[in-house]
């Protein structure tokens, strides 16, 4: 077989497979949107949300995978929880800090050791994309 021979048979076999595989591609990216903007999804996501609680007290603050505004931001509990924050709070979070998200609620506390208490309202966006899906119905 000659090399133009090959390039050929090369060149037909990526037009199959584009034929094949661009609209099993295009189907999954659509379906997916519908699937994660349906009210169902939509009001599962946000109740889990919700209802998930913890506490604990820090004992560790690691920037995970070096160093960088965008990087995960990790504060460490003692109850074995790890609790991403954004870099603004990671900063002001000092080991020995409390953190508290209670069951049913959208706000996690924050409770610095000088008295300080942090409020940070986690399910925001959540919580106005359930509200939105509510209003359509």
């Amino acid at each position: 077989m000659n090399p133009e021979e090959e390039v050929g048979g090369y060149d037909k076999g990526i037009k199959i497979a584009k034929l094949i595989f661009m609209p099993i591609f295009f189907l999954t990216v659509v379906g997916a949107y519908f699937v994660g903007n349906s009210m169902g999804y939509v009001e599962k996501e946000y109740k889990e949300a919700n209802e998930y609680g913890f506490s604990g007290v820090v004992y560790e603050k690691k920037i995970e995978g070096g160093e960088g505004y965008r990087l995960p931001h990790c504060l460490f509990l003692n109850s074995g929880i790890r609790w991403q924050v954004s870099t603004e709070l990671y900063d002001k979070m000092e080991i020995g800090d409390s953190v508290v998200k209670k069951s049913k609620s959208d706000s996690v506390y924050y409770y610095k050791k000088s008295g300080q208490i942090i409020i940070e309202d986690q399910n925001l966006d959540l919580r106005n994309r359930y509200l939105e899906k509510l209003k359509e119905k």
